[in-house]
């Protein structure tokens, strides 16, 4: 943003320090990718539950527990362009506001295939979140602590995988609905972590490369908590 690329005032955006707004973007977004591996093994648990309620077979079990997956490939194979094109922060803000509700809706669900719509829809939710969340955290997490951080978002799908399970077989016993209580809890981490989400800003690399450069100024400067590097000073590398 500046082009005194010489003057030692002039600091580049990767090397600026690490600060508190920084580990609030990573809370953000393994809050989020908690919710996705949440959300995905909760099914697993569930279905355990759901059949004499449903009436279902093989085939519907079957395609009840691979129906995420087959969303989540189409919703990561479609957010990439699309958050490259539009933005981060719109996907960012919204999916967990989204997929809350959907996981919500699950435990309506009046018969196998309501159920299997809602699957879908779950993971092509988790989908964009695995894109958005990776890109953003990267943008944003200064290059000396990078790695570390994004390695953050492996443990927390993996803690959230597990607390499903932990989840479910604390409501087995619930009674002859448990699996809709399962499947109802997997929108409690959704909502929780909303709110960092819908409070976090563009990222300032991709407005760069984008053409606004003033925007990405404002980023940093309405953010001081992110550095105490002036804006003006920064320099955003291109991609």
């Amino acid at each position: 943003m500046d082009s005194r690329a010489g003057s030692p005032a002039t600091v580049d955006y990767d090397e600026a320090p690490l600060r508190l707004f920084h580990l609030r973007v990573a809370l953000a977004c393994c809050g989020g990718v908690f919710s996705d591996g949440y959300g995905l093994g909760i099914i697993g648990i569930s279905l355990s539950h759901a059949p004499p309620r449903l009436g279902l077979g093989p085939v519907w079990m079957g395609l009840l527990g691979g129906a995420s997956l087959f969303g989540l490939f189409a919703g990561a194979l479609l957010t990439g362009p699309a958050a490259d094109r539009f933005g981060r922060r719109p996907i960012f803000a919204s999916n967990m506001a989204i997929l809350g509700a959907l996981s919500l809706l699950q435990g309506l669900a009046g018969s196998a295939a309501e159920l299997l719509a809602l699957r879908l829809g779950v993971g092509f939710l988790l989908g964009t979140d695995y894109v958005v969340s990776k890109a953003l955290l990267s943008e944003f997490t200064p290059r000396r602590t990078r790695g570390r951080v994004l390695g953050l978002l492996a443990v927390a799908w993996a803690a959230g995988y597990a607390c499903a399970y932990f989840a479910g077989f604390a409501l087995g016993a619930s009674g002859p609905e448990a699996w809709r209580w399962m499947l109802l809890t997997s929108a409690l981490p959704c909502l929780l972590i909303l709110p960092l989400r819908v409070t976090m800003p563009e990222s300032p690399r991709w407005l760069t490369n984008h053409g606004f450069a003033a925007k990405a100024a404002a980023v940093v400067r309405d953010h001081p908590e992110a550095g105490t590097i002036e804006p003006d000073d920064l320099l955003f590398p291109g991609p």
